[in-house]
C-alpha cells in the first residue's frame, strides 16, 4: 500500500480559537492522519484489508494460457500455506511478461515480488540487482539437474553432433539457458561455431523451435526436455540428437520485501507436497538453493562469445607420398587434389573435414566402381608414436546430373 495522502476538498470552517468543538476535532483529526501516515508499504506486497497481497512474476516461455494453467495450482497451494503462517489471507496474482527482457525488469525494478526464472535470466537479473534472494530452487527427481535437447526431424540423415556443420539451427529466446548459452557451449565444444552453421535464428519460445525443426524449416534446433517429450507425445516429427545438463529453475524474491513476508513464502515453498500442484510444474518439489549453484552456467554465459569467432580453418593442402599404389591407379590419380579438405581447430579437439575427388575409386579403364562403405584412414601425428585409424561412413553427395558422388 503506498505511502497515505489526505485530500480535502470542502471549504474550511473558521472557529475561534478556545471553541470547545475545534478542541475536540483537532486532536481526532491529528490522530487519523499520523495513523494513515505511518502505515509502511510492503512495496508491492501490500497490507490492505488484512489481506497481503503478492505479485508473481514470470515471463513467457511458452503460450499464456499455457503457463497459467502451469502455475494456477501452485500459486492457490503457496496462498493457503502463507495465509496459515501468517495469519491473514494472501493473495498472489499473476502477471505474464511479453518477454525474457521484461520479465527480468518486472523483478530487478520490483514491479513484482517474486519470480520464477531460468537460470540465464536469473543471473542477469543479479547482475542488475545483487539484492535479490533465491527462495528456493526446483527439484527433478531428487536433483537440481535437468535437460536440454538439440532436436532433428525424426526421418533426418544427422546422427551425430558432428553433422551440423553445414546445417541451420533454431535457438531459442537470445537470454535462454538452454535455448541459447548452453545449446550454444555443447555445439562450441564440439567444434562447431555460428560460422560452421548455414544459419541461425533465435526463435524465442522453445516450443516454436520443436515446431520449426519437425516443420523441416531448421535441420536442429535447442529447447527443453519438458518442451521436447510434450512435442513428441502430441505427434511432432522430432527425435532427439544429444542433450546437456542444466540447474533447475530458481525462485527469487525482489529485493527489500519484507523479511516476515520472504520468511513465509520460503518454507511454504520447501514444505509444499500437493501433487496436482507439483504434477502441473512437472516437479518433485523444492529444495534449498544459492547463488553459488549457477557459477558454471555464469561461466557459460561470460564466455559465450567464443561461439561466435571465427573458426579456426585452413587447407590441408599439402604434398602426399602416395607409396605403392600401383593396384589402385584410381588413387595415385587422386594425389594433389585431396588438398581441397579443411582443418577447424578449438582447443585440444581438432575436426577434419575431408573431400574426395570423384575419380578416387576409378579403375585402369575409367569405368566407376561402387562406392566403398567403410573409409580408413590413416592418422600420423609428428612427434608421437603410434597410428590412429579412423572409422567413418561415406557420405554421398547428390549433383545435378542426377549423379552420385
Amino acid at each position: 500500500m503506498e505511502s497515505a495522502r489526505l485530500h480535502t476538498r470542502s471549504q474550511p470552517v473558521s472557529r475561534p480559537f478556545g471553541d470547545p468543538c475545534s478542541q475536540r476535532v483537532l486532536p481526532r483529526f491529528f490522530i487519523i492522519v499520523m495513523a494513515m501516515l505511518t502505515l509502511t508499504s510492503i512495496g508491492r506486497a501490500s497490507i490492505a484489508d488484512d489481506t497481503i497481497r503478492l505479485n508473481f512474476g514470470v515471463y513467457s516461455s511458452n503460450k499464456p494460457s499455457a503457463m497459467v494453467r502451469v502455475f494456477k495450482p501452485m500459486l492457490k497451494v503457496l496462498e493457503t500455506r502463507m495465509s496459515e503462517r501468517l495469519g491473514t489471507d494472501v493473495d498472489i496474482r499473476m502477471q505474464i511478461a511479453r518477454d525474457y527482457d521484461r520479465g527480468i525488469t518486472d523483478l530487478t525494478e520490483g514491479r513484482v515480488d517474486f519470480s520464477r526464472f531460468g537460470p540465464a535470466s536469473y543471473i542477469e537479473a543479479k547482475n542488475a540487482n545483487g539484492q535479490l534472494d533465491i527462495l528456493a530452487v526446483e527439484n527433478e527427481r531428487n536433483s537440481r539437474v535437468f535437460y536440454g535437447i538439440i532436436a532433428v526431424a525424426a526421418d533426418s540423415e544427422i546422427q551425430h553432433i558432428d553433422q551440423l556443420h553445414g546445417r541451420s539451427f533454431a535457438f531459442g529466446d537470445e537470454g535462454s539457458t538452454i535455448g541459447r548459452f548452453l545449446s550454444q557451449l555443447y555445439l562450441e565444444r564440439h567444434g562447431i561455431r555460428a560460422g560452421n552453421l548455414s544459419r541461425y535464428e533465435y526463435l524465442g519460445r522453445h516450443d516454436k523451435v520443436g515446431t520449426a525443426v519437425g516443420a523441416g524449416d531448421f535441420d536442429a534446433g535447442a529447447l527443453n526436455e519438458r518442451t521436447f517429450k510434450k512435442l513428441v507425445d502430441a505427434g511432432e516429427n522430432i527425435r532427439e540428437l544429444a542433450r546437456f545438463p542444466n540447474v533447475t529453475k530458481p525462485w527469487i524474491a525482489r529485493s527489500n520485501l519484507d523479511p516476515v513476508v520472504f520468511e513465509a513464502l520460503q518454507a511454504s515453498l520447501l514444505e509444499i507436497n500437493d501433487t496436482e500442484a507439483l504434477a502441473a510444474l512437472k516437479i518433485d518439489g523444492f529444495l534449498t538453493g544459492s547463488d553459488a549453484d549457477y557459477n558454471d552456467i555464469r561461466r557459460a554465459i561470460e564466455n559465450n562469445a567464443v561461439f561466435f569467432d571465427e573458426p579456426a580453418a585452413f587447407s590441408a593442402a599439402r604434398p602426399v607420398n602416395a607409396g605403392d599404389n600401383r593396384s589402385v591407379p584410381g588413387l595415385q590419380a587422386a594425389i594433389g587434389e585431396i588438398g581441397s579438405s579443411e582443418f577447424i581447430r578449438h582447443g585440444k579437439q581438432i575436426t577434419v573435414n575431408i573431400t574426395l575427388p570423384s575419380n578416387l575409386f576409378d579403375v585402369e579403364d575409367g569405368t566407376a566402381v561402387d562406392t566403398p562403405s567403410r573409409v580408413t584412414i590413416n592418422l600420423t601425428i609428428p612427434g608421437t608414436t603410434g597410428t590412429t585409424t579412423i572409422n567413418g561412413t561415406a557420405v554421398q553427395d547428390k549433383h545435378p546430373d542426377g549423379g552420385d558422388r
